[in-house]
This record gives C-alpha cells, sequence and structure tokens, in this order.
C-alpha cells in the first residue's frame, strides 16, 4: 500500500478513519493549529542571494519580498508589491530572482534548508511544519453541496496516470502556458486529479496542483494589507497588456520585456501564462478535503484574477464586473463561487486567516456580475440561444462549461443565481430534445451561427433548424449537405454523436444534465417545471455518451 505524506497510507485516508469523523458542514474547514508548538516569534529566516545574507523578520529584507509567518504554522515566502495605487498604474517595480538559497530555524533547530532555483514576480510558495491531510471524504463533500457526487456513468475512466510532485516553485504537471489548447485534463468545472479524488482515487496529485498553484504568478497582494488587492476598493485594476486599456490601477504581470519592439509589454514569470479561459481548478476540493488555509488564500487569489485580468466592463458606479470568452465567464464565476462559499465555511469554523477577504467580498462581486447578466434572461431577443456572449456565433461546448458553472454555484447555496442558470440550461436543452429543429444526433458543434453569417448582430436571429442548416460549408465545422440531410431524416443518427471532435464534448454536454437532474432533485432548481422535455434531452445525451464508452474523470458525475 502506497505510504502518504500523513504518515498514513491511501485506504486509511479515503476510508475515512479518525481524521474523516467531522459531520458539520463548517468541520469541512476545521483544520488544527501547528502542532509543533513552534511559534512564529522563535523562527527566523535566512536568505542567501548572490552573497548577501538577508534575514526575516528583523532584517535587512529584500525589497518586494514578503515573509509571512501564518497562525497555522505556515510560513510564506512571496515576491510582488502594488506600491502606490492612486494613479494610471501600479508603481511597483517587478522583477525576478534567481538562485538563492532559504534557511528556516526554530531556536537551534533547522527545520528547513534548500537552494530555491528561481522566485519570481506575483508568486509564492510556502514551507508547511506537518505533512498535508486529508481530513473530508467525497462523500462529506457531497452530503455538504459542496460538490456534485462523482461515480459510475456506464462509460470507462482511464487508469490515474502517473503523480508528478510538487517541489518548491514547481508546478508539477499543471499546463502552465494556460492559452494552449486541445483535449487536457485540467479543463471543466474540476481537473482529472480533483476527479480521481472524488471516485475514490489518490488524493496526491490533486495536493501536488494545489501546492503549484502557489507558484502561479497571479498573487496580486496588497501589501498594505496582506491580502489579495481589493477589487472593490479598485474596481478597475487590471492586468490588460498595456497601461490605459482599462482604466485604473493597471497592474504589471512581471517585469519589462527585453525582445526589440516589445519593450512596453510586462510577462509573467516562471514560463507561466495565467489566462481566463483556460483557467483550471487548482485548489477548491484539495482544500475541503484538508482544511488548509494556503489552499483557501489560493482560492482567493485564483477568483480575484479571473475578474481583474478583463476589467473591460468594470467600473466605479458598477463595480468590477466578470468579461471574457465565453468559456472565461464560466470559469470566472466557478471560482467566485468556490472562493465565496470556502470563505464562509472557514468563517463559521472560525479559521479565516486575517490574509483573506471576507465572503462578504465575494458576494459582492457575484452580485455585480449578476446585476450585467441577469438582464439577458429577459430580453426578448435572447430567448432562442439563451446565451450570456458570443451573441452571433457561439461555441455549444462553452455554454456547457458556463452550464456546469452556474450549477456548481446553484448547488452551493447561491440560489439568487438559479433563475439566469435555468434559463442558460436552455440551450442545452434544445441541443439534446430533438423538437427545437437541432438535431440531437449531430452531437455538440464547434461552432454555431445564431446570425447570418455570424457576425452581424442587426440581422435578423435564427431559429435552431435555420443556425443548424448554416453549419453546411462552414469552415469551422465538417457537414456536407447529405449528411445535413441524413441528420434531418435521421436526428437521433442511431445513438451516436455525428460531429468529429463531438464525442469528448459530449461528455461535458451529458455532465451538464445530470447535474440538472441531482439539481431538480435535491429541489434546489425547478428543472423539469421549467423544461418537461428535460428527461428526453438527458436521455438523448446519456445514449450518445455511452455510444462512446469512455470518460474522463472530471466529467464523471452522476445523480
Amino acid at each position: 500500500m502506497m505510504k502518504l505524506s500523513n504518515g498514513g497510507n491511501r485506504r486509511e485516508v479515503l476510508a475515512g478513519g479518525a481524521a474523516a469523523g467531522l459531520l458539520t458542514v463548517t468541520g469541512l474547514s476545521a483544520q488544527p493549529s501547528d502542532p509543533s508548538g513552534a511559534a512564529s516569534s522563535n523562527l527566523k529566516i535566512s536568505i542567501t542571494l548572490n552573497g548577501v545574507l538577508y534575514s526575516y523578520p528583523n532584517g535587512p529584507a529584500i525589497p518586494s519580498y514578503y515573509v509571512g509567518f501564518r497562525n497555522d504554522g505556515r510560513v510564506v515566502f512571496h515576491l510582488g508589491a502594488l506600491g502606490d495605487l492612486s494613479g494610471r498604474s501600479a508603481t511597483s517595480k517587478p522583477y525576478h530572482l534567481g538562485p538563492h538559497r532559504v534557511k528556516i530555524e526554530n531556536g537551534t533547530a533547522v527545520l528547513f534548508d534548500k537552494d530555491i532555483p528561481a522566485h519570481w514576480w506575483n508568486a509564492e510558495w510556502a514551507y508547511r511544519p506537518t505533512p498535508i491531510m486529508v481530513r473530508n471524504m467525497p462523500a462529506r463533500l457531497v452530503a455538504a453541496n459542496r460538490m456534485f457526487p462523482f461515480g459510475d456513468t456506464g462509460c470507462k475512466v482511464g487508469p490515474q496516470g502517473k503523480r508528478t510532485p510538487y517541489t518548491v516553485m514547481g508546478s508539477s504537471d499543471i499546463t502552465k502556458g494556460m492559452p494552449q489548447t486541445g483535449e487536457r485534463p485540467d479543463i471543466g468545472l474540476t481537473t482529472d486529479n480533483g476527479g480521481f479524488f472524488m471516485l475514490g482515487g489518490d488524493p496526491l496529485p490533486m495536493l501536488d496542483w494545489a501546492q503549484a498553484n502557489d507558484s502561479c504568478p497571479l498573487h496580486f497582494r496588497d501589501e498594505t494589507t496582506g491580502k489579495p488587492i481589493n477589487l472593490l476598493k479598485y474596481p478597475q485594476a487590471n492586468s490588460a497588456d498595456l497601461p490605459g486599456l482599462q482604466g485604473s490601477p493597471w497592474l504589471p504581470k512581471g517585469p519589462y520585456s527585453t525582445k526589440p519592439g516589445e519593450e512596453q509589454y510586462t510577462g509573467w514569470g516562471g514560463d507561466w501564462g495565467p489566462q481566463q479561459a483556460h483557467f483550471c481548478e487548482m485548489s477548491y476540493i484539495a482544500y475541503l478535503a484538508t482544511g488548509d488555509l494556503g489552499f483557501l488564500e489560493n482560492l482567493q487569489y485564483n477568483a480575484n484574477f479571473t475578474v481583474l485580468c478583463d476589467a473591460y466592463l468594470s467600473r466605479p458606479a458598477s463595480g468590477a464586473v466578470i468579461h471574457g470568452e465565453v468559456r472565461g465567464i464560466g470559469w470566472a464565476l466557478r471560482n467566485l463561487f468556490m472562493a465565496h462559499i470556502a470563505t464562509m465555511d472557514a468563517e463559521a469554523a472560525g479559521t479565516l486567516p486575517a490574509t483573506c477577504h471576507p465572503s462578504s467580498y465575494f458576494k459582492k462581486l457575484l452580485d455585480q456580475s449578476l446585476a450585467y447578466y441577469d438582464p439577458l434572461r429577459l430580453d426578448p431577443t435572447k430567448q432562442t440561444f439563451r446565451l450570456i456572449g458570443d451573441f452571433t456565433r457561439s461555441s455549444s461546448w462553452m455554454c456547457d462549461y458556463v452550464s456546469t458553472s452556474l450549477a456548481f454555484g446553484v448547488l452551493t447555496g447561491h440560489s439568487d443565481w438559479a433563475p439566469l442558470y435555468l434559463w442558460t440550461l436552455g440551450n442545452v436543452i434544445a441541443r439534446t430534445n430533438g423538437t427545437s429543429g437541432y438535431p440531437p444526433g449531430a452531437g455538440t458543434p464547434y461552432r454555431l451561427n445564431t446570425v447570418a453569417g455570424g457576425q452581424d448582430a442587426t440581422l435578423p436571429q435564427f431559429t435552431w433548424r435555420q443556425a443548424f442548416d448554416s453549419l453546411v460549408g462552414d469552415p469551422e465545422v465538417t457537414l456536407t449537405q447529405a449528411d445535413h440531410d441524413m441528420l434531418v431524416a435521421k436526428p437521433l443518427n442511431g445513438g451516436k454523436s455525428f460531429f468529429i471532435g463531438s464525442d469528448e464534448y459530449m461528455m461535458t454536454t451529458r455532465a451538464a444534465l445530470v447535474m440538472a437532474d441531482y439539481l431538480d432533485k435535491k429541489g434546489l432548481a425547478t428543472v423539469r417545471a421549467t423544461y418537461p422535455d428535460f428527461d428526453t434531452s438527458l436521455k438523448n445525451a446519456e445514449t450518445m455518451f455511452l455510444a462512446y464508452g469512455k470518460v474522463n474523470p472530471r466529467v464523471s458525475v452522476v445523480a
């Protein structure tokens, strides 16, 4: 049996043991204080950089380099500052640290003494005095309405891959260049690592990613508060490519480029490329499973980043509002829902660190985005396709991402989002019910025009049948006239998804409908009352899903 870093074994951790005896919702965030008894006042940090010795907490200190002593025993090493935020741009001067050595001492005892290869701007890492322990099993997360149930979908889940352990300032096997396209194990409501844990698999890869979240250079920390930059105070704070594009203050991503012709741009460090549209869930399930407060801090930074990374809609009057690609809107909402509910749990348990915003902060950010997007469901011109963006040429798989994120929000108690969730679910229903004019057997299309040409929003909006008809000859969708006519004649296509690649997309389409089924059964959303043909949609999606025979762990939800 595989030994875990907590001294137990995998079977003990996943079966529960004494550590799994927490029964209340607030227990999900319970974490003991430092059992070693080492007071932060006794700790001394020595950092050797370029032959010069720096010391914390008494100095001398490295510019814009902070060492935080947490009440739970963690020591957090952060490079980055904002400076004066009253002007057009933050006044900080970003830079990266090269190789250096860090030593942590408690009196005469040396707790840590290692070389750190590099440390880039707005990234951090943490020393923990005790190993991270799994304290809450998947069943408890489901019982507390903190995640959907995962289980046997009837399709095969591949084996869990080889683990890539986390190292200080490392990334495990996260796709650091987030804009990279293609099928990846990290795109979804959660990741395959999180999915495997929810299925009873090895939790260690999930914990590796949660620790590697520290290394992602999105920790825009206000050095005057020790918390993520306050987007209620600075609603137009942004990390756009250049200052002045989206209000102020503008926050540099890192140092300015030294490449000829690109000197006006700043760039992320460590070969990372955080991006809203491909942002993966790195810390939520890991936090719920362990109660590790470092993971909670990351949840807050992640949520903040996927708002400030695109401040196009943010204004002083209306506040910071989520904007981006449709999928990015989905992931940003997911991150806010996760940060909000996890912070509420920490508040209820009395464990919220001083380095975190209160839950009311994330509720306000959610309210501001809801005020912008909710009127769409009342717009008479938006009732056919029920989109929250890309109104002339949509990507149905992105709509599915939004649906799963909103479903998660409703699951976790955000009932004020239920009307918008139910409305957007209509897009999924129309693609699968067989009566809208779109043949379910076509599968989930890569692109779908809602007006002729897919660009001019002033043109009359298509019906679903017209939208399907327009796919013939579409440069991004392979559909001949003969194939079109066959699908019209046989709209279920023998129970198989027609479009190339649609089998993969159908996993999420099916997951969106299963989540809706679960919410309806739990009395959290009136799915069947709103859509009498819901069960037909669910059956059609399940049929095509089962015909494929394979499923990714991250979408292995059951009702």
